[in-house]
């Protein structure tokens, strides 16, 4: 890519049926325009929200189409957005989430799991979260998907998440989110995953059928003990990941959902750091164990039967 325009991509002006790019911005521009857009849009935005609640998809579909700008960050085109007009890749890919309880939570956790994700915000809805990953530049279609297809085999476990992203000239609507996470030291995605015929928006929950004895008990109560002892600052982040963990372990049959939040629940009340906020805590450890069971783990001392 050039590198006058490297972090660049193009802004389409509404409606939605316009498909001819009007300029190139910056990444930073895009950033501070979904952090603090202009009074009028904002007005819009809670206008999409009112749609949200009130179940009004119609409406909610004709303010973001008709009043909304948007973008492709992931590829540059000429004369038109379509596949055979795009020029260069960006080194970009978008994940997008919808309908999706607690958000904020949920944005907070991918940014923080995932160094590759270079911007994280809440969509217009307020119900949904999208982010901006960094890849490498590729050259076609197909190596574009291959990365998407290996950060897709990782989101798809999580409730909400929309595969379209694959589609690399999809248009990307303007947002609002003051509280916006952005960081200029990211990492670089660099795994690679082959096409499925489809991605589940909420996977199914399968238990895995195993005998549970008195010493795997007392190592997921070692497990909970020891994450809150690493417990330092940064309350949020690490309650979140031991969480999702204790998660998948409920959801192999280790140990019962109730009596892990009431162990974690108990390292929250007691717990020195924690206690400065502890009913946020207590909420964002009962989202994570939620979010972990879509994904059933088996500790290190089983095999898989």
């Amino acid at each position: 890519m050039d590198k006058d325009n490297e972090n660049s991509f193009q802004v389409y002006r509404q409606p939605i049926t316009n498909i001819k790019p009007d300029r190139l911005i910056s990444l930073d521009m895009f950033l501070g325009y979904t952090e603090d857009p202009p009074r009028s849009i904002i007005n819009v935005f809670d206008e999409i929200a009112e749609a949200e609640s009130s179940g009004n998809k119609q409406l909610k579909a004709r303010l973001k189409q008709h009043y909304l700008f948007y973008f492709t960050p992931c590829a540059v085109v000429h004369p038109v957005r379509n596949y055979q007009s795009i020029k260069e890749f960006t080194g970009l890919l978008v994940l997008d989430f919808d309908h999706i309880d607690n958000a904020p939570h949920f944005k907070s956790f991918l940014f923080d799991e995932y160094k590759s994700i270079i911007a994280a915000w809440l969509s217009p809805s307020k119900r949904g979260v999208k982010c901006l990953v960094k890849i490498p530049i590729v050259k076609t279609i197909v190596e574009f998907k291959e990365y998407y297809y290996g950060i897709a085999a990782e989101m798809e476990v999580f409730a909400g998440f929309d595969p379209s992203g694959q589609n690399a000239v999809l248009p990307l609507f303007q947002s609002w989110d003051p509280d916006l996470l952005s960081r200029d030291n990211f990492d670089i995605w660099t795994n690679k995953g082959g096409k499925r015929s489809d991605f589940d928006l909420a996977p199914a929950m399968h238990a895995l059928k195993i005998d549970v004895t008195d010493k795997d008990k007392q190592i997921i109560a070692k497990i909970i003990n020891t994450g809150f002892d690493h417990i330092i600052d940064y309350g949020h982040p690490m309650l979140r990941s031991l969480c999702i963990t204790i998660g998948g372990y409920i959801a192999s049959g280790y140990i019962a959902e109730q009596e892990a939040l009431q162990m974690i629940n108990y390292e929250i009340e007691t717990h020195p750091y924690l206690t400065k906020g502890i009913a946020g805590y207590k909420k964002t450890a009962q989202w994570a164990i939620k979010i972990g069971q879509n994904k059933p783990l088996m500790l290190n001392n089983r095999r898989h039967g």
